[in-house]
């Protein structure tokens, strides 16, 4: 068997890797049509695989049926990696087609350098957990599954090196046309990507919960699984085979199952050469071979004992019968029985005596069986001896065992580790865990269909779900890092999701189709093991894609991902961020989550940021450069101000949706901050902490313009006694919960009438709530009094308290009849954030709002002349 399995090797290695090499030609001709497409792959991927193989000869491995895998894979993967690379090359290319031929050309290098530096690290990142589910497999008790593991771990890295090295050096001279976007030229996977991008944009939640329910009844098949070893190398049709077969059925079949007993370790213990242990092990034998009308063996299923070799015939045939049987006679029986026929059921020590059991058994399960129903019936027949097992038979059990265990340690430290580099990845490991998902959905599938369909695990199945979670997750870096590009672009995180897949689904499936075919060759070779392995694995990685290409994506379109590449790549120090207002409180790291939650814009000197009247919903942060501020009229452009890194402009569109009361262009180069209402949703859900401080920053803004706006308000109707602002309120009420969480740190106050929220010689100490009452803002100089506005229960007072010190409030909160109030000052307000940040990031939105409405109201009333 072992000789003709070696034949079969030697045979797939002739057959199965020419035609990987082929399909790899066909595939990546019809997905460039281009002779370039097809050298710059072939070359890089057979490079690794002259790598890998000289790696394998260097350390003295040979192949074996599960090792033989390792170049198909390789192939598979390798291909995908150049596959994707050479799409971001055609994509960046397509960027310069506005420039005539020659110009295009000369900046090959140019393009080529932007190609490499958008790809290398979620290329890298692929490789590493790829790479990850690989190396999980070296932890296997079993070395083939180790040698799969590392030499396809040194495989992947090698043609990622290549990938990002080799590949772009070759595209120097065989440079690729750019790719063309034009809707005429669809082909029918840009159209179905379309199709699926529609779908998507109205049922993203459905696709999300139906998902999650494939993958629940796919757990259902999980008490199905069974784990067997003894797969079969040769196909049933084979000579080999048949003769097997022939062995089991018509003769004593193949599979031994050896005992060897000892006595046990005290005085009185009866020994091996007592007639004691001759009569228990003859009663053992008719129990196996259902004599003496006992049911032995018969009600286990795939097991059949065909017969039993011990010392027992031999001594009743010598004896003619056991009866009146001495330990002397037993003695002396051995030691003939050894010097006349040769047989040793003895070890020369006397100290291990040993029975063999020739039988049938369907597998190693039922052999498992078997071995656990004797554990529990020898001692019934020589309570005085231990036993233990062995033989071909046991090893293969302990081979089941250890394939078990090896493939639920191989998944888990495969899933940690994917797990922790997601989380690293988008900086979150709930994020993580929603990354995750669609791999494990994957992983869950193949085990449940294993389950359902009755396939048993053996030594080559028992790696395909590590494969299938490492490979799966190329999918998940390749879309996502073209996300991040298109929602910085778009300024809208579901159509971002929605751009990336007809933008990406080209390359993905074009790579899974390799892959596909790839897996899907091996089901040509000759061993039924690895024709297995092959088409389980193909339809694992179709089902990944599929997952890869519809939950993914509707998962984005909910939350909102950002990566790590997203996050090294933003430029902001200490020094910038002491320059930023809406980030104070925060440290560097607080301030890119806050921005990586929004969108940034580079612009150029003069670049309109927006017109004067335009309908606007954006908050706008100057990251660097400088923005200018201006009216226009029929006299020209009125310049109102010049605005510097850290300032911020459009608070009241952010909240309002009001028109853009002036313009703006960019003086420069130009880098924004762009805020908008989606992007606070999301920080408040994710980053709450974070939240509260930025929403705390805006209402210290709103503040500042507001206390400003009441000064104008004074003075300009400094001659009425009243100027009281009908406010529209567009903020909702206060969430139940929060307020009684909020009342643990704030002080609860009644205030008499005319009485001020702190006291009169410090009224601005900090913030209030009023819970029940009327509170007035009255004017805070003598010289001029006015009642500027009224709030109500669940309204805050003590807008003063967020003024920047050096700032004198022209306002002050006095009750307009008895007043119940909840008051806090800043060190009570950030204990809050830290100890209960959803509650602080709600109550701050709620203050900034409430400032937003105020502010509207006061500038109508400005401009209507304050009467």
């Amino acid at each position: 068997m072992v000789y003709e399995a070696s034949g079969l090797m030697r045979e797939d290695l002739r057959l199965i890797l020419p035609l990987s090499l082929s399909l790899m030609l066909i595939l990546l001709f019809l997905a460039f049509r281009n002779v370039k497409g097809v050298i710059i792959p072939a070359s890089t991927v057979v490079l690794g695989l002259v790598w890998t193989a000289g790696a394998m000869a260097l350390l003295g491995d040979v192949l074996n049926l599960v090792t033989l895998a390792c170049a198909p894979i390789l192939i598979c993967v390798g291909n995908g990696y150049v596959i994707k690379l050479l799409h971001q090359f055609r994509l960046t290319r397509t960027s310069f087609a506005a420039q005539p031929q020659a110009a295009i050309e000369e900046n090959l290098h140019e393009q080529i350098q932007g190609t490499v530096s958008h790809s290398v690290v979620p290329v890298s990142v692929t490789a590493l957990t790829t790479v990850a589910g690989f190396a999980a497999l070296a932890i296997s008790p079993i070395p083939a599954i180790q040698q799969l593991g590392v030499y396809s771990s040194v495989g992947i890295f090698a043609i990622n090196f290549l990938t990002l090295t080799f590949a772009p050096a070759l595209l120097h001279y065989l440079p690729l046309p750019a790719l063309d976007l034009g809707a005429g030229t669809q082909d029918w996977i840009s159209s179905g990507m379309n199709k699926l991008a529609g779908m998507l944009q109205k049922r993203s939640k459905q696709v999300i919960v139906a998902w999650v329910v494939v993958a629940g009844f796919a757990v259902l098949g999980f008490p199905n699984l069974q784990v067997d070893s003894s797969s079969k190398s040769l196909p049933q049709e084979h000579p080999a085979n048949q003769d097997l077969d022939l062995v089991q059925t018509a003769l004593a079949g193949t599979d031994t199952l050896r005992i060897v007993f000892e006595q046990l370790e005290r005085p009185d213990a009866p020994g091996l050469q007592t007639a004691q242990t001759i009569w228990g092990l003859r009663s053992l034998q008719h129990w196996l071979e259902n004599t003496d009308g006992n049911a032995g063996l018969a009600d286990l299923s795939g097991v059949q004992v065909d017969k039993v070799y011990s010392p027992v015939p031999y001594l009743e045939q010598t004896r003619q019968g056991l009866s009146k049987l001495t330990d002397e006679e037993v003695e002396r029986f051995f030691t003939i029985l050894k010097e006349r026929s040769g047989l040793a059921f003895l070890s020369d020590d006397g100290k291990m005596l040993q029975i063999t059991i020739r039988m049938r058994v369907s597998g190693s399960s039922a052999f498992l069986s078997l071995t656990e129903r004797l554990e529990q019936k020898i001692p019934e027949f020589v309570p005085h001896l231990r036993f233990q097992f062995t033989g071909s038979g046991v090893l293969a059990s302990e081979s089941a065992n250890n394939i078990a265990k090896g493939q639920v340690q191989s998944v888990l430290i495969a899933l940690a580790i994917v797990f922790t580099l997601l989380s690293l990845m988008f900086l979150s490991w709930k994020m993580g865990l929603i990354a995750l998902f669609p791999n494990l959905v994957a992983v869950l599938l193949f085990f449940g269909g294993l389950g359902w369909a009755g396939i048993s695990i053996g030594v080559t199945i028992s790696v395909i779900a590590a494969i299938a979670l490492g490979i799966g997750v190329d999918d998940d870096i390749h879309f996502l890092s073209h996300y991040s590009t298109a929602a910085n672009k778009l300024r809208d995180k579901r159509a971002a999701s929605l751009h990336t897949i007809r933008q990406v689904g080209q390359p993905m499936v074009a790579s899974t189709i390799t892959l596909f075919f790839g897996f899907i060759l091996l089901g040509f070779s000759g061993m039924q093991a690895q024709a297995l392995f092959g088409v389980l694995t193909a339809l694992t990685l179709l089902a990944c894609l599929f997952i890869d290409l519809s939950f993914l994506p509707a998962v984005v379109m909910e939350t909102g991902l950002i990566t790590v590449w997203d996050y090294l790549g933003l430029r902001i120090n200490h020094s910038l961020l002491n320059r930023i207002g809406i980030f104070r409180g925060m440290n560097v790291h607080e301030a890119k989550l806050a921005t990586l939650m929004a969108f940034t814009q580079e612009m150029q000197d003069g670049d309109p940021l927006f017109r004067q009247g335009d309908a606007g919903s954006e908050l706008f942060v100057i990251l660097n450069g400088s923005v200018r501020v201006y009216l226009e009229g029929k006299q020209g452009e009125t310049t109102l101000a010049i605005l510097e890194t850290g300032t911020s402009l459009g608070e009241m569109a952010l909240f309002r949706n009001t028109p853009r009361s002036a313009s703006a262009a960019a003086v420069g180069p130009t880098k924004l901050l762009v805020i908008n209402w989606e992007g606070l949703v999301k920080l408040q859900q994710r980053f709450p902490e974070i939240a509260a401080l930025l929403f705390l920053n805006l209402a210290r803004t709103l503040a500042l313009n507001l206390n400003g706006t009441y000064a104008r308000l004074i003075k300009q109707n400094r001659s009425q006694g009243q100027v009281a602002i009908a406010v529209e309120k567009t903020v909702g009420e206060i969430n139940q919960k929060h307020l009684k969480v909020l009342k643990h740190y704030g002080h609860h106050t009644t205030l008499a009438v005319g009485r001020p929220l702190f006291d009169f010689k410090n009224p601005n100490k900090g913030l209030g709530l009023v819970l029940s009452g009327r509170m007035q803002v009255q004017s805070a100089n003598p010289a001029a009094p006015a009642v500027l506005a009224e709030r109500g229960p669940l309204e805050f007072v003590g807008d003063g308290a967020l003024l920047p010190s050096g700032v004198a409030p022209v306002m002050v909160s006095v009750s307009a009849a008895e007043v119940e109030v909840l008051r806090f000052r800043a060190h009570e307000f950030f204990k809050l954030v830290k100890e209960h940040p959803h509650t602080a990031a709600h109550l701050a939105q709620h203050l900034v709002q409430q400032l937003s409405d105020v502010q509207d109201a006061a500038n109508s009333r400005l401009q209507a002349g304050g009467g």
